[in-house]
């Protein structure tokens, strides 16, 4: 509500006339689970389409497709003309080109006369290789890809058009399957993983950063209630891991066997893949934090996979609490937890409320166990926790190091 609130006020008294309107060029990821909410705050949404198999699925979520085939016609025109938001979700062509803005005739800002905010969905490709450092948003962009000179040559563009206008550049993003059939869009790790697509390539070093796209909507609400034109945010969770990790913890996580690695000199790596493991950076999201109030809900790896798993879980229960990380032993320990733990398991399992209780020890590093757990509510949840401080367990890994994320329950 207070986001609203601030939202009409930068709007004006009477909110653009009385009809509030927001136009997305590309009803992409982003776009698509922004909408909701900006459809729960009074706006009519339109966005640009080239595929027109899109229609009828667009418009049963509230969202007026607009042909676009390269040429502003009357509709875009009309739509623009009373446009208060505009996002461009539409990534660069080869050699920095945008695909809206070099095929419109017409300047933007004379297109879009009421526009109060406008955002660029950009890539923290921009920064090139940081070989492990920190990038942030004022420092010199030296990228090393096309991709990320591509981005940056379509950000100075878009900042160019004279519109209110704010840079926001993204993570790899990641999320819930959106839509149905043909109009189903998806950037789960964990479908890559049921359907075998999955492989975890092997470079030394590297860590990818990541942002689930609820939280990339919370950025943009956040922007869209306090405009702050010309402005260039970082959008990442702040946790940045290596790839296999990642595959690995999603596997376990679903109780599948691990996918196949790959060395990155491996001839069956593609370039396309190998491309990607050029660069490797630490996205910080200070500023993010500062000024928009951006505290990510999945603020690492874990936290966000979890919350794709619970998604998935049929049928669904906001009451369910899960748990998901590891152990870590000290070698004096390890044997007598070792004794300990299947009688553990065993207890945990006849529990009232658990869902799930898996505990398996690391098949490269010894001393690690990774947990799994899952209970049907926080009382149940609360009880395994009781009486696991209390047990033969509870004293035989004190001195473990934990290492958990929640989901579910608000978090506890």
């Amino acid at each position: 509500m207070q986001t609203q609130v601030k939202l009409q006020s930068a709007l004006g008294p009477r909110g653009g006339q009385g009809r509030k309107t927001a136009f997305f060029f590309g009803a992409g990821y982003t776009a698509l689970r922004l909408a909701p909410h900006l459809r729960a705050m009074g706006y009519s949404i339109a966005a640009t389409v080239r595929d027109g198999r899109k229609n009828r699925w667009l418009r049963a979520q509230g969202i007026t497709p607009i042909a676009f085939k390269g040429q502003a016609d009357a509709e875009l025109k009309a739509v623009l003309s009373r446009a208060q938001i505009i996002l461009s979700s539409a990534p660069p062509l080869r050699g920095g080109t945008d695909p809206i803005l070099s095929s419109l005739d017409t300047p933007l800002r004379a297109l879009a006369p009421r526009a109060v905010w406008a955002g660029y969905l950009s890539a923290t490709s921009v920064y090139g290789d940081r070989q492990g450092g920190w990038a942030f948003e004022d420092e010199l962009l030296r990228p090393s890809t096309e991709r990320g000179r591509a981005r940056i040559e379509a950000e100075l563009t878009w900042l160019e058009t004279g519109l209110p206008l704010h840079v926001f550049r993204l993570a790899g993003i990641y999320g819930p399957k959106l839509g149905r059939g043909n109009s189903a869009v998806t950037r789960s790790p964990l479908e890559r993983l049921r359907s075998g697509k999955a492989r975890a390539v092997i470079k030394p070093g590297h860590v990818v950063n990541r942002i689930h796209v609820d939280d990339i909507v919370s950025a943009l609400l956040a922007s869209i209630a306090a405009p702050n034109p010309a402005r260039v945010y970082n959008i990442a969770d702040g946790h940045p891991a290596p790839p296999q990790e990642v595959i690995a913890f999603g596997a376990r996580l679903l109780n599948i066997p691990a996918p196949p690695t790959a060395k990155l000199d491996d001839p069956s790596v593609s370039d396309m893949a190998r491309s990607f493991y050029m660069e490797t950076k630490r996205i910080d999201i200070s500023r993010a934090r500062a000024e928009l109030g951006f505290a990510p809900r999945y603020g690492d790896y874990r936290q966000g996979l979890l919350a794709l798993a619970d998604e998935d879980t049929k049928p669904r229960s906001a009451a369910t609490v899960y748990l998901a990380g590891h152990i870590d032993v000290p070698a004096e320990a390890l044997e007598a937890v070792k004794a300990a733990l299947p009688q553990h398991i065993k207890l945990s399992r006849a529990e009232a409320g658990c869902l799930r209780f898996d505990a398996v020890q690391d098949k490269e590093n010894p001393h690690r166990f990774h947990i799994f757990e899952s209970f049907t509510s926080q009382a149940a949840f609360a009880a395994h926790q009781a009486r696991t401080a209390q047990s033969e367990w509870g004293e035989v890994s004190k001195a473990c190091l934990r290492d958990y994320a929640l989901h579910g329950a608000d978090m506890l």
